[in-house]
């Protein structure tokens, strides 16, 4: 505005002095034909032409000899009186000595013009112009008039300016919305137009990469949370849960039997563990495979969740172990019906791959009360009952007694103390006669047993399969093929050298590769009397280790010792199996020789396998035999051996080469 006032100002001036100019040459020419006349009049009525300009301040028409011959004053003096009283003789002198033309000073623009021709001058007319005010006066209606343009102008140009920014930030404030909907949504798989200028479409394209970028780096976060999660879910059921089964593992049921015994004692109220074995899952697992007998546990594992109520906890504890929960047990008798419930349902037949299994289970319950709910303590207590409904002929369950404990204790004791015992010389071998059916003693069975001063005397039937379960037979069978190996030569002195002695081996001897070894060195620095050993295996134990054990006994019999088969008939896959089994020997089983005069069916049996002996050109050696009626029978039906106590007790060995031999009584005894 203030540049368009200057400029105005200029082109004002300007135009003033052209219109003033103008003006004075039109008055100096209506002025030159009154010069000469002595009447001012017609000059002053030239010269009121003024009127009509109100800034003309004045006007001073001068002949030749510089006098003023007339004079103007305007209104524009009169309204500046301050200026008058200059305008004397000084500003007179000053006015008539300015040349002629445009004089312009301060705010007074001055025309000076002669008036006649240049060469023949009549005088000179100096007009006196105020264009201050006229400026001002100008100015403002100028910016009255030009104001509003001027707004409109740059309310326009402020519009214009406005809508081109919007426009072109336009695409700007669609990528912030974007933006912020991402902030607000998460959601990256977004993607902006890309337009407006190149530095905006620039930035468009980089927030486009990003987002896609981020998108991508977000799905594929998502998956791997996402494969994360499932693996952890899996991690999980595989740490709390059993593979096989899906039942809880054993680290999971610890856990949630502590937290039931937190929750009992607190309440003051009981809870009842059920320990379950599986009877017989062994020789399924050898008789059909492990993938039947894994199938078998799957099956028992549904049938155990079945028979249980929707409080209670069962878990796999290990093996063919179970172990269940009963929170909420108001009584003995309620516990003992579930465990009844489940002894009848795993009892009865299960169907696994069209193979029809005969299973059962035994089981142990222990209450909380009874120790203090002490976890350690009640699994075991309850793990103490199963093997009492082991031993008392499984498929049945158990409550644990105190009884129950201190029997364990002894079990402990004499499963701590086996090694001791051989370190002192605490077991000794006894030797129970075999006659032939003239009554002649033609071997013996090396029987072991123990006495301990703290013990007393413990039972073969005690320690023999305490020494199983904790996997110590074998040593106490290196102890006694050592002390067997030590006695040969003296019984063979005393009874001949066709004396044959026995002893017993294992299924776990069969499968230590250190026990083979041992007794095949011991045989062959027996040289030639290993013909006089003799050893017993059970049918089971045979079955065990089917393979391992006919290479054994096949480099037994290799050199020169003799392989009975113990305790014939009472096993389940006999027949089958005894025409590969490497034997000499068929012992039938004191169950069938007992029920000799009492049992025709137990007669029956005996004779067959007598007769099927026969055929397969064995021996048969009868163990259990107690009575005559039992010897007669038995040597009338073709029985090479007969052995029992109706022929003699087990007796240590006699050290000394004056005794009569082992049995001091056995001349006395019935002659057949």
């Amino acid at each position: 505005m203030w540049v368009s006032l200057r400029v105005y100002e200029g082109l004002y001036e300007e135009f003033v002095s052209q219109e003033l100019q103008a003006l004075s040459e039109n008055l100096a020419n209506d002025l030159l034909p009154h010069m000469a006349a002595d009447d001012e009049f017609p000059l002053i009525s030239v010269l009121l032409r003024l009127d009509e300009y109100d800034n003309v301040e004045f006007a001073r028409v001068y002949n030749t000899q510089s006098e003023i011959v007339s004079a103007y004053i305007g209104s524009a003096l009169v309204k500046h009186k301050q200026h008058a009283g200059n305008e004397n003789s000084a500003g007179d002198i000053l006015l008539h000595e300015l040349d002629y033309g445009l004089h312009i000073e301060d705010s007074h623009i001055r025309v000076v013009k002669i008036i006649g021709e240049p060469a023949l001058p009549q005088g000179k007319l100096v007009i006196s112009y105020l264009i201050e005010q006229s400026l001002a006066d100008s100015q403002r209606k100028f910016v009255v008039a030009i104001v509003p343009f001027v707004i409109f102008i740059l309310l326009t140009a402020v519009f214009l300016v406005l809508e081109l920014q919007r426009r072109s930030l336009q695409p700007l404030f669609k990528l912030i919305e974007k933006m912020r909907r991402v902030e607000e949504t998460k959601d990256y798989a977004i993607e902006v137009s890309i337009e407006g200028k190149s530095e905006i479409k620039a930035l468009t394209h980089g927030f486009n990469s990003m987002m896609s970028d981020i998108n991508k780096q977000t799905e594929l976060n998502r998956q791997k949370n996402k494969l994360l999660t499932r693996q952890q879910e899996q991690m999980e059921k595989l740490a709390n849960f059993d593979p096989l089964t899906g039942l809880l593992n054993r680290q999971f049921l610890m856990k949630c039997l502590n937290i039931e015994l937190a929750r009992a004692k607190r309440e003051e109220k009981d809870v009842a563990l059920l320990f379950l074995d599986l009877d017989g899952f062994k020789m399924v697992n050898d008789s059909f495979g492990h993938d039947v007998g894994d199938k078998l546990l799957c099956k028992i594992a549904d049938v155990i969740s079945d028979s249980l109520r929707l409080d209670d906890i069962v878990g796999r504890h290990g093996g063919d172990e179970f172990v269940i929960i009963l929170g909420e047990c108001s009584s003995v008798e309620q516990v003992e019906e579930v465990a009844a419930r489940l002894v009848e349902a795993i009892g009865s037949d299960q169907l696994v791959d069209q193979w029809k299994l005969e299973t059962g289970a035994s089981i142990g319950i222990a209450l909380a009360k009874d120790c203090d709910f002490s976890l350690t303590t009640l699994m075991s207590n309850a793990d103490i009952a199963m093997y009492h409904s082991k031993r008392n002929g499984r498929g049945q369950f158990t409550l644990f007694t105190r009884m129950m404990q201190d029997d364990n204790h002894r079990m402990i004791r004499i499963s701590t103390s086996i090694h001791t015992a051989i370190e002192n010389n605490e077991f000794f071998l006894v030797y129970q006669p075999k006659v032939d059916q003239s009554s002649k003693v033609v071997g013996f069975e090396a029987l072991i047993r123990w006495y301990n001063p703290h013990l007393g005397m413990v039972s073969p039937a005690e320690f023999i399969p305490i020494a199983e379960q904790s996997n110590k037979i074998s040593v106490i069978t290196l102890w006694v093929m050592a002390q067997v190996c030590k006695d040969v030569k003296h019984i063979l002195r005393q009874y001949g050298e066709t004396t044959t002695i026995s002893l017993n081996l294992s299924a776990n001897d069969l499968k230590d590769e250190t026990v083979t070894a041992f007794v095949l060195e011991k045989i062959r620095e027996l040289g030639g009397l290993a013909g006089a050993i003799e050893f017993e295996i059970t049918e089971s134990a045979y079955l065990k280790s089917f393979q391992a054990g006919n290479a054994f006994f096949d480099d037994l019999r290799a050199l020169g010792c003799k392989i009975a088969l113990d305790d014939f008939g009472t096993g389940y896959s006999s027949l089958s199996y005894l025409t590969e089994f490497s034997i000499d020997t068929l012992k039938i089983d004191r169950q069938f020789v007992s029920q000799i005069g009492v049992s025709q069916r137990s007669e029956l049996i005996t004779v067959t396998i007598l007769e099927m002996a026969r055929h397969l050109k064995l021996k048969v050696c009868a163990e259990g035999v107690e009575t005559l009626d039992q010897a007669t029978f038995l040597i009338d039906h073709g029985c090479h051996l007969l052995q029992g106590y109706y022929y003699g007790r087990p007796e240590p060995i006699c050290e000394n080469d004056e005794e009569d031999g082992l049995i001091p009584a056995l001349e006395s005894q019935h002659s057949m």
